[in-house]
């Protein structure tokens, strides 16, 4: 399977969560409506492209920020300094699945960017550290089996970074359950969600079917 790899680096970054009213908290990875955005800006879409991503990623602390936060209501604007959760020196890893010619574009968009991109907030930057295509293939998962990659077969797969796994594909993982918005259909607050485990690095699968790239790394598509 041809996918697109992307590398990432953030400085900082806030991946708000919806309905944080009190406090800005962040999601540990941008979800997949966020990733989503950046790539439809990439490829100026005007309406939703179907695509699978798989988002992984670290970062090397939380820190606090305080905002001022605007509030609207009708014709009165009111205002609040909110605390922020930021992330530190965030690194990640996005891999992209779609038709040839969406993934060429999005490919040759980031080589002839004309803005900067961001991720998360408008000021989030995002730099580029690698962008290529991958192969993508399946590896059976059996505890009974001994490690051979030539015939893709794992006694076992130790996570190398924090993931979002879908809870459909059922690895007996422990991890912090969220309900993912992905994309929106007809209106902004009607979204596809997708229930899914953040599970930290270290854990393993023992059993069952995976994805992994060229490089080993694990991947998780949020639609297959």
């Amino acid at each position: 399977m041809r996918a697109l790899r992307l590398d990432l680096f953030q400085e900082m970054a806030c991946y708000k969560k919806p309905f944080a009213l009190k406090i800005s908290e962040t999601y540990p990875l941008p979800p997949y409506s966020t990733v989503n955005g950046m790539l439809h800006k990439l490829l100026d879409a005007k309406e939703y492209i179907p695509m699978n991503i798989s988002i992984q990623g670290d970062y090397e602390s939380i820190v606090n920020n305080y905002q001022t936060t605007y509030f609207y209501k009708k014709k009165e604007v009111t205002t609040m300094p909110m605390n922020q959760h930021m992330l530190l020196n965030v690194k990640l890893i996005i891999h992209i699945n779609a038709e040839d010619k969406i993934l060429d574009k999005i490919y040759d968009s980031i080589l002839n960017l004309g803005e900067y991109l961001s991720l998360g907030r408008k000021e989030d930057l995002v730099r580029i550290d690698n962008v290529r295509f991958v192969e993508v293939d399946e590896y059976e998962v059996d505890e009974d089996e001994e490690d051979d990659y030539e015939e893709k077969l794992l006694t076992d797969y130790k996570m190398k970074m924090p993931i979002y796994v879908p809870k459909e594909k059922e690895y007996d993982l422990s991890g912090i359950n969220y309900r993912l918005n992905n994309y929106y259909t007809d209106k902004r607050n009607n979204w596809i969600k997708i229930n899914t485990l953040y599970v930290e690095k270290g854990n393993q699968i023992s059993e069952g079917i995976i994805l992994l790239d060229e490089f080993y790394d694990l991947v998780c598509f949020n639609n297959i």
